[in-house]
Parts: C-alpha cells; sequence; structure tokens
C-alpha cells in the first residue's frame, strides 16, 4: 500500500510541474513575430479603410445637403426668373404695366419709358428679361420667333397715320375727315397707339402669310402668358380694346398680370376696369 501511495504523489506531482511549465511557458520569437506580422496587416488594412469610408460619408453629406439647400432655395430656374421678375417691379413700373393706350386714351403725359436695345428693335428695359426668355422657350420648342417691331416714336406713328390717311383718300375716295376717322380704327395717330409703351412687341412668321395661321401665333397664344406677355387685340374684343384682331402684336403686363387675365379670360382693357372695380 505504502508503494501505491508513493507512486500516486509521484504522478501528481509529475502532473503539476507540467502544468505549471504549460502556464509559464514563454513564447517562440517565430509565434511573436506572426503575431506582430498580423497585427500590423489588420493595422494597415484598417488605415485604408476607414479614409475611404469618411469620403463617402462626407460626400454624401455634402451631396443631399447640396440638394436639400437647392430645393429649398431656389426651385426650378424659370420660377427662380419669374419671382426676381416680380420683385424688380417698383410701383412705378408696376402701373406702368397696366397702361392703356387707344384712340381714346393716349399716352399719359407723365409715362416714363427707359428704352434698350434687343436685336434690331426698341423696347422698354422691363421688357428684356420676358422676352429674352419668350424667345428661348420658343427656340427649346423648335419654334422660331420673328420680331418685326417694338418701340414706335410719336413721329413714326404720325408718319404711319398720315400714311393711312392718304390712302384712303387717294385709293378708297374718302374725304379728308371720314379718311381720319378711319384710320384711326386700325393705325391711330401719335401718342395713340400702344406702341409707343414700349411694352409691345410685334411678331411675323417666315413661313405663314396669315400671322393667324401659323405655328408661331398657336405656341404664343398657349406659352406667351407663362413669360408675362398677352395678346394685345383678342379676336372678339373690339369693343374694349377700340381696335380690330391683331393676332401679331402681343403686350407686356408681366407674370402675374399675365396669369390672371388667361385665367379671368380678360383683355388688357377688361382687366384693367376689373381691377379699378375691386
Amino acid at each position: 500500500m505504502s508503494t501505491i501511495k508513493n507512486d500516486v504523489i509521484s504522478a501528481r506531482s509529475a502532473l503539476n510541474k507540467k502544468d505549471y511549465a504549460k502556464r509559464n511557458r514563454k513564447p517562440s520569437k517565430n509565434s511573436s513575430s506572426a503575431l506582430y506580422a498580423d497585427s500590423m496587416a489588420k493595422l494597415r488594412a484598417a488605415l485604408v479603410v476607414i479614409p475611404v469610408v469618411m469620403v463617402l460619408i462626407i460626400s454624401a453629406v455634402l451631396f443631399f445637403g447640396i440638394q436639400y439647400l437647392t430645393s429649398v432655395s431656389g426651385g426650378s430656374t424659370h420660377q427662380q426668373k419669374e419671382a426676381a421678375a416680380t420683385a424688380l417691379y417698383s410701383a412705378a413700373d408696376s402701373e406702368k404695366l397696366l397702361t392703356i393706350v387707344s384712340p381714346q386714351n393716349p399716352l399719359p403725359s407723365d409715362y416714363k419709358l427707359n428704352l434698350v436695345t434687343y436685336g434690331n428693335i426698341k423696347i422698354d428695359s422691363i421688357v428684356k428679361d420676358g422676352i429674352e426668355s419668350l424667345v428661348n422657350a420658343a427656340s427649346n420648342d423648335g419654334i422660331k420667333l420673328d420680331i418685326l417691331k417694338g418701340y414706335v416714336s410719336t413721329q413714326e406713328q404720325n408718319e404711319l397715320y398720315n400714311a393711312e390717311v392718304h390712302r384712303l383718300t387717294d385709293s378708297e375716295g374718302y374725304s379728308r375727315a371720314k379718311a381720319e376717322e378711319e384710320a384711326e380704327k386700325t393705325v391711330p395717330m401719335g401718342n395713340h397707339a400702344d406702341q409707343q409703351t414700349g411694352l409691345s412687341i410685334e411678331f411675323a412668321s417666315s413661313a405663314a402669310e396669315n400671322f393667324a395661321e401659323s405655328e408661331e401665333f398657336y405656341w404664343l397664344m398657349k406659352n406667351a402668358y407663362k413669360y408675362g406677355f398677352v395678346l394685345r387685340y383678342p379676336e372678339n374684343k373690339e369693343d374694349d380694346t377700340d381696335m380690330p384682331f391683331n393676332p401679331s402684336l402681343f403686350r407686356y403686363v408681366g407674370n402675374e398680370n399675365a396669369s390672371k387675365m388667361v385665367t379671368l379670360n380678360r383683355c388688357l382693357d377688361e382687366y384693367v376696369t376689373y381691377l379699378s372695380a375691386r
């Protein structure tokens, strides 16, 4: 028994020594190098991945930030131009836009013109942005708008009037008084023509003799109001305008007025009367 007991004690002692040695064994140089190399590889990978992730995050933030700011502050280009145009109207310009000039309503003596050149015509400066946008929009739709006339001076208008009077007396046999009366219905004398406001544009078509049947006219009737223009002398409105239907003459009244006139189906003369009665 004593011998067996001693063998057991010896065996336990040996096991304890092996366990102690295993727990306290130092790693070899090869094992340390492998661990170091693995750690460095992981670090290098992290140094590559982290910057890439950061760039992607920053790019995404900038992209969505710009998109948000654009949607909040801008809207469409057309909306921006409309807002800018509206903001630029002074009280005097807003009143000018609704000026009525006709055989029965002469140009006000205090009317202020600020003429600028557009192409080969002159127009009031308040019209320039509108006509540029209108012509560009038509071009984008495949429509070339030929502009025949803009502002007409008092002298030129009187020349046109006198020429019509002479035509009626010479060709039609009218008396001078009758010729003057008839001429006023189509070619008003100086200071009685809408073209003298500097706000009217007369268009022409190179493809159609009758402008009322041209694709340019149809395009204008559908789109002109979006850029502040309305037909100055519409069909079946002669009692209101004191002038016959003229499909080629469009008048700038500003975007807001033009939209309301189209909605209400009123010509400029009717619209001004409507506003005065409110």
